[in-house]
This record gives structure tokens, C-alpha cells and sequence, in this order.
């Protein structure tokens, strides 16, 4: 059994992982989400997954986010950069949308493989 943990990095001035020391590599793994400060040199950790436990995650705006937690923490009205305006909207509602939105895209992409294989499975059936 192990554990994934993700890093973001949240700045432009945080080293690359390539560029760091052994201590510096050292502290970063040694950081939890679970932390006060879950921050080191420009990274952050915000979850791990332990084998096992199976969380949907959700990137948004830079956050990766489980699922669950989405609603709890995208409590804000949504910011346009486009309007240079806030939406009469909040940040899940607009995320929601997005999700449902790519899901029935996805569902029908996957419905018209679907019909393809069988136009091909009756073809080869005629022949």
C-alpha cells in the first residue's frame, strides 16, 4: 500500500523540482496536506491518495480539489476575466456547469463509437 501525493506549484518564483537539493527535496516530502502550512519554496501539497480510496478531483483555477469538498470550498461569487466582472453566479455553479456540460459531450462521442463498431460488426456479418 502507498500513497500519491500531489504538488502544485502556486508561484512562478518556486524552483523547479529538477533544480533543488536533497535537503530542499527532503522538506517538500515531508510536507501533509494536513498541515497548518502546507507550503514550501513556491509548491504546495493539497491532498494525497492512499491506495485504496478512490476521490474524484476536480482542477480549478490553479486548486486541485476533491469532489466533495468543491462545494465547501468554491463558495465565492465567480470572477469573469472576460467581463472584468463578477457573475451573478457562484464558482461550483459554474463549475457544475462545465462538468455537466463536458460529460454529455463526452456522452455523445462515446454513443457514436458505440454506433460505429456495430455499422462495422454488421458490415463484416453481411459480407
Amino acid at each position: 500500500m502507498g500513497t500519491t501525493t500531489f504538488f502544485l506549484r502556486y508561484n512562478d518564483s518556486g524552483k523547479p523540482l529538477n533544480k533543488m537539493g536533497k535537503e530542499e527535496l527532503e522538506k517538500l516530502n515531508n510536507l501533509s496536506p494536513y498541515d497548518e502550512t502546507p507550503y514550501y519554496a513556491g509548491w504546495q501539497v493539497p491532498l494525497e491518495l492512499h491506495n485504496g480510496n478512490v476521490y474524484a478531483l476536480v482542477f480549478w483555477k490553479g486548486r486541485l480539489i476533491k469532489i466533495e469538498d468543491a462545494p465547501k470550498i468554491l463558495n465565492k461569487k465567480y470572477y469573469s476575466k472576460h467581463r472584468g466582472k463578477e457573475v451573478n453566479e457562484y464558482e461550483w455553479t459554474v463549475l457544475k456547469k462545465y462538468m455537466l456540460a463536458e460529460i454529455q459531450r463526452l456522452d455523445k462521442d462515446f454513443k457514436r463509437s458505440l454506433q460505429k463498431q456495430r455499422k462495422k460488426m454488421v458490415g463484416t456479418l453481411t459480407t
